[in-house]
């Protein structure tokens, strides 16, 4: 069931900290308006004014010169990263406003961090260390505007930010390219903290259903078993909470093929997943991921609501379930092979509840077009399509090889944190060498790029001669990804982003090459 807005203006109270801390700018206004990026740097002054205990330092500045402010919190407080891993607590990164006009999440991280150092969730405190961004996409979060024109499909506030970055860049796109400051400073932070879980706050703006909030983990079809326990167990216990605590139904995100309501058992599908997502990424590197995306047709306090709920209800699961995900978090990711493009997996059957709605007036059609809702709900049987399959797989190599005159590509490895080895003079080994048979260039541009998608053949080839190369192991902890992002048929990798445009011709050999065995001493 969802709260009315009027019921959530009587419960902010519950979810304020004392009298003497301060407000967010929705509560302030009866949530009539989001903060902005002044009112989170206050908001975050004022918690330290009053003995919060936090550290808070800038992430970075935005590509328009904003700061981007992270916040680490934790009782006792942590020296860095060891102290934090020596503690055995939880480490949870949570990140909110990477898509500025979807402001629940950072209203909700302002929230929360004042009522786990100052009010009633003081205790939970005890258990978790988390870093939180809470305004993300800063210069998006300025870009004001009426949300007719920034999101047209949500229910209020009336004015708020748009969806790309200062550079025009959607930020939840740049997990593999690395293009934006934020994108690259995030990266950097959590290969220096590693945390257990990264969670992504967000705001759909798709089907019309009867979920306060939806949910993803890692979709990647590079599966690791920490990631499926997270899937299959802990977000349905999240879930039976949620119902159980605070009347909020959540349910696996997604949309539905066609909501027109006679055609709505066609099913229900979720998200794409490739790496430029950034559950996704983080997932492919072993580690946990949540997507959290509260429901754009419900009024802006009850979504606020549904995500402080949902970030609430995970922390303390997580905290009280340690002993059951460490062992699996502590295998990582590997395998002998490489999913470097994906389909959806087998659907199951299940009964998910949809608003039923009828066509509206703007003569707008298909999946995610506005419609009229009823407030009348159905639940219908259906096939759900969750999780991805690998398409196309490539085994795993003991190495790649790396010419010395592909120094971007070197450096995109480093700033993912895969470990790039170079290779001293004298070494000699035989390697596996790709031959470009097709390219296709994508005719349209997206994120700034027409894409690439190659298709060939590796071979044994002669041996490759001394000279400048570096090596890039894949028994490191990232070695899937190091595969998912060198493969010259991955979907997602440096082809796919033209980090090699010159280098990809018909009949061709592929630069980067493969070594089956080890070499000697590496």
């Amino acid at each position: 069931m969802r709260l009315s807005i009027a019921a959530l203006i009587v419960a902010a109270p519950a979810l304020a900290a004392p009298a003497a801390a301060q407000t967010t700018r929705p509560e302030r206004t009866a949530f009539a308006e989001t903060s902005t990026h002044v009112d989170v740097l206050e908001f975050l002054d004022s918690l330290q004014a009053r003995g919060a205990g936090l550290r808070i330092w800038t992430l970075t500045r935005s590509p328009e010169g904003l700061e981007v402010p992270v916040v680490l919190a934790a009782r006792p407080m942590v020296s860095g990263a060891d102290a934090a891993h020596h503690s055995g607590k939880p480490i949870v990164y949570i990140q909110a406003n990477i898509h500025a006009g979807e402001v629940e999440g950072k209203e909700a991280a302002q929230m929360l961090l004042r009522d786990l150092t100052l009010g009633s969730l003081r205790p939970l405190l005890d258990s978790v260390i988390l870093l939180v961004v809470p305004i993300y996409n800063a210069d998006g979060n300025e870009k004001l505007a009426p949300q007719e024109v920034n999101r047209p499909e949500q229910n209020g506030p009336p004015r708020v930010g748009r969806r790309a970055n200062g550079q025009g860049l959607d930020l939840n796109r740049d997990y593999v390219k690395l293009e934006a400051p934020e994108t690259r400073a995030s990266e950097e932070l959590l290969d220096r903290w590693n945390p257990d879980l990264l969670l992504d706050l967000h705001t759909t703006d798709g089907s019309y259903h009867g979920y306060n909030l939806t949910y993803s983990p890692g979709l990647n079809a590079n599966h690791s078993r920490v990631n499926a326990w997270v899937q299959d167990v802990f977000l349905p216990a999240v879930a039976e909470r949620m119902r159980k605590r605070h009347r909020e139904r959540i349910f696996p995100y997604g949309n539905f093929r066609n909501q027109n309501p006679d055609s709505l058992k066609l099913g229900w599908e979720t998200y794409d997943g490739r790496a430029r997502y950034g559950t996704n990424w983080f997932a492919l590197r072993g580690r946990m991921a949540i997507l959290s995306e509260a429901y754009s047709h419900d009024p802006f306090a009850t979504r606020i609501r549904a995500t402080y709920d949902f970030v609430r209800e995970t922390l303390s699961l997580l905290a009280e379930r340690r002993n059951t995900w460490m062992p699996l978090l502590a295998e990582g990711i590997h395998g002998d092979s490489v999913a470097i493009r994906q389909r959806f997996a087998d659907s199951t059957m299940r009964d998910v509840i949809a608003e039923l709605t009828t066509a509206d007036s703007s003569g707008r059609s298909g999946g995610f077009a506005p419609r009229k809702q009823s407030g009348k709900f159905r639940t219908v049987r259906m096939p759900v399509w969750d999780r991805f399959a690998a398409a196309r797989s490539e085994a795993l190599p003991a190495a790649y090889l790396i010419p010395d005159r592909l120094q971007t590509v070197v450096a995109l490895l480093r700033r993912h944190g895969v470990a790039v080895k170079p290779l001293p003079s004298g070494w000699k080994a035989p390697a596996e060498v790709f031959t470009i048979d097709s390219v296709r260039r994508s005719p349209r541009k997206f994120e700034g790029h027409n894409t690439l998608s190659v298709d060939g053949r590796w071979a044994a080839g002669a041996d490759t001669a001394s000279g400048a190369w570096y090596l890039v192991s894949t028994t490191q902890p990232l070695g899937v990804l190091a595969g998912y992002l060198l493969e010259p048929g991955s979907e997602d990798g440096v082809v796919a982003w033209n980090f090699l445009d010159d280098e990809m011709v018909p009949g061709a050999s592929y630069p980067i090459r493969r070594l089956r065995s080890p070499l000697p001493g590496s």
